[in-house]
């Protein structure tokens, strides 16, 4: 089985069906798993289909935006279904890619990208077919409504999770100076790396803050962090998104998540704040580790 991440008509069943059974795909299976997130991905009508009679979805680089679809288990025959489908690869083409799934892990993924041929608007009956597809799997359809009038859709994570250095009053407080804070929690296990923590995924709780992150600063922290671009794995840390408690209620924010964080010993309680010699361990640290 391949793990493939639907974001367009491939989410709705019954146009899914009623393709493999005119083309006499029999057995072809697409078993959802888990809804996911491409970081620094957005969804357009770039490309013209005239079996849709107008624009076909496509996915578009764009940093700190990020598409919302599904990851599916997708057997041999289902796959060839989907290149069939996807016109591939004259068309679209087979690409992989990593997708963060709820729990803030992430996965590698295969997905099909096209050269952009410009806006095309959608035809209302292909729309109605996305839409029908999103809501089946409960993503939200703000993105597909504005990529449907060529406008450039608002961005769906909007905010940032600190849990060490970043913090106010912290050692990096300054690389996001003059932006709003406010106190939040996720659920995760924090670790000393000596002069600064790591967040990684768990059971337990994490104190910190959420900023409102300006998109031109995104940059700057995927640096800081040494994150690879899209939340892909390999860097120090990786850029991904996680559910953030706030006063205001829950929202989704990107955090930077260190999968090894294991090695280094637990701080109880997650709060960076309580350890002791924190700032004094920060500046001990050689200019060229900061």
């Amino acid at each position: 089985m391949t793990l493939y991440f639907g974001y367009g008509s491939n989410l709705d069943a019954l146009d899914w069906n009623a393709f493999c059974a005119r083309w006499g795909f029999r057995g072809a299976e697409l078993q959802a798993v888990s809804p996911a997130l491409l970081l620094d991905h957005e969804l357009v009508f770039d490309r013209y289909a005239a079996s849709r009679r107008g624009g076909a979805l496509n996915l578009r680089a764009r940093p700190g935006q990020a598409a919302e679809g599904m990851v599916f288990r997708a057997n041999a025959v289902a796959l060839e279904a989907l290149d069939r489908k996807e016109g591939a690869p004259a068309h679209y083409r087979r690409m992989q890619r990593h997708a963060v799934l709820p729990d803030g892990s992430v996965t590698e993924v295969m997905t099909y990208v096209a050269p952009s041929q410009g806006h095309h608007p959608p035809h209302a009956d292909y729309l109605g077919v996305v839409r029908r597809g999103q809501a089946a799997h409960g993503i939200a359809h703000d993105m597909v409504e504005a990529a449907a009038q060529g406008a450039t859709p608002t961005l769906l994570i909007r905010h940032l999770f600190v849990y060490g250095t970043l913090m106010a009053g912290e050692a990096n407080a300054h690389h996001l100076e003059g932006v709003p804070r406010s106190p939040g929690r996720v659920r995760g296990r924090l670790h000393n790396c000596g002069a600064y923590p790591a967040l990684a995924l768990g059971e337990a709780e994490v104190m910190g803050e959420v900023v409102e992150l300006p998109l031109e600063r995104l940059a700057g922290m995927d640096a800081l962090e040494g994150s690879a671009p899209g939340g892909a794995p390999g860097g120090m840390y990786r850029r991904s998104v996680l559910p953030v408690e706030t006063e205001a209620g829950t929202l989704r924010a990107y955090a930077y998540i260190m999968d090894d964080a294991a090695r280094f010993p637990p701080i109880l309680g997650g709060d960076w704040r309580s350890v002791p010699g924190r700032l004094e361990a920060w500046a001990a640290l050689a200019p060229d580790q900061r």
